[in-house]
């Protein structure tokens, strides 16, 4: 009997005898892949960039620029430490002679205080080697014509 009841249910459920084309129940679609896009790798000129955001407060990089706290970096490279016309420089930065290169800002960028004892830049420095070469690409690229 209770197969006789099942099957009369069963059978009251199915609707006309027609054929629907019309589906109503959604049929999940696969999500086609999503094309991952490779970010162009960074040149060591933009990742410098974002390192020297730490120095734009006190530096200038432009042609003519004006001192801030501290000097206008334009033309840096092979310039004697404690030149830029204008800039109130330390005793110990005038003294320390130092010609401006990569080797020499990386060192000092590393350590200010321990390269030049006793100058007045109060940023600590750049730990990783990454950013002071980042860094460097940048300057070479910004304080120099083109």
């Amino acid at each position: 009997m209770a197969i006789v009841v099942a099957i009369s249910v069963l059978g009251a459920c199915g609707g006309s005898s027609e054929t629907s084309t019309q589906n109503t129940a959604e049929t999940p679609r696969a999500t086609p892949p999503v094309e991952q896009v490779a970010a162009a790798p960074k040149t060591p000129e933009e990742l410098g960039q974002k390192v020297y955001a730490r120095c734009r407060t006190c530096h200038t990089l432009e042609d003519g620029g004006r001192h801030r706290v501290g000097p206008n970096l334009w033309g840096i490279f092979g310039k004697i430490s404690g030149t830029a016309e204008g800039f109130a420089y330390s005793k110990a930065m005038k003294e320390a002679a130092i010609t401006w290169d990569e080797e020499s800002i990386a060192a000092y960028m590393e350590n200010p205080k321990s390269y030049i004892p006793g100058n007045k830049m109060v940023f600590i420095g750049l730990r990783k080697q990454e950013d002071r070469d980042n860094l460097i690409a940048y300057l070479k690229a910004e304080t120099q014509p083109k």
